[in-house]
């Protein structure tokens, strides 16, 4: 929740922002920020829970500051179904629809929001992304690479490379299903592959392009090792019901990386 609060502020200051820079205020005294309604687009990169909380929280952040859907705010929400090709689809028309804001749920949709953005004024917020840096939304300090601001969920995986541990005493081998072309699972790997000898765990990774793959690597994957952990890699997690069934027939543990995924 404090994460949704932070991205309501932001949201917040840029509305102010722009309303300061149309002039601030009409020739009544009265704020420019009382009588604009917004347009926001808000681009989900898949359906599951964890997703799905970022933008019913977002939704519910900007009620709670007076950005109410219905009365001064027209959401335009779209999903990607887990297809970057759709996410960029939905920024373009973003774009020429020209929204004041782009909400983007995921690395994939805030990629794809990020580069359909750059040569206009739209802002952008993003969340649920787990490096920013490798998704070029920001620099090693932490500094935007352009009109855009939003907030990192990156993974304590030391924590659960722990916890595996502790409960998986005899465990040699762990596997992580990812998407090669998601960023913020890329980044994950490699700190999976830094930290997992530290734990005594070899580390099994298998890669899917798209929903499609999952099934014939989650039997692949299966066979080789003694756990899985899950990232918060939205292709994955939205086939997670099948992995979980596949990996329960062979009594082998899963460890989800949020509460959502715990849920299923």
């Amino acid at each position: 929740m404090k994460k949704i609060k932070y991205l309501v502020l932001l949201l917040a200051m840029t509305i102010f922002a722009s309303s300061c820079s149309s002039g601030g205020a009409d020739s009544t005294g009265t704020s420019n920020t009382e009588n604009k309604n917004y347009k926001i687009g808000i681009s989900q990169f898949a359906q599951h829970g964890s997703l799905d909380n970022c933008r019913e929280g977002f939704i519910k952040g900007l009620a709670e500051s007076g950005i109410v859907e219905g009365e001064n705010l027209t959401v335009d929400y779209q999903n990607a179904e887990a297809a970057t090709a759709n996410a960029n689809t939905i920024a373009q028309n973003f774009v020429g629809n020209k929204v004041d804001l782009i909400a983007a749920i995921a690395t994939p949709s805030a990629m794809s929001a990020f580069n359909a953005a750059l040569d206009t004024e739209i802002p952008l917020v993003y969340t649920a992304i787990t490096d920013p840096v490798a998704a070029q939304l920001a620099t090693e300090d932490g500094k935007s690479t352009g009109n855009v601001t939003g907030t990192s969920d990156i993974l304590p995986v030391e924590e659960q490379l722990k916890l595996m541990r502790e409960m998986l005493p005899e465990a040699k081998t762990i596997g992580i299903l990812y998407t090669t072309s998601e960023a913020n699972s890329v980044s994950m790997i490699k700190l999976y592959e830094e930290l997992a000898p530290k734990y005594d765990f070899t580390l099994v990774t298998e890669g899917v392009s798209a929903t499609a793959d999952i099934p014939l690597a989650a039997d692949s994957i299966l066979e080789k090792v003694d756990a899985l952990t899950n990232l918060t890699d939205n292709t994955v997690v939205s086939s997670l019901p099948l992995i979980l069934d596949k990996a329960n027939a062979k009594n082998i543990p899963v460890f989800g990386s949020e509460i959502e995924q715990v849920k299923i």
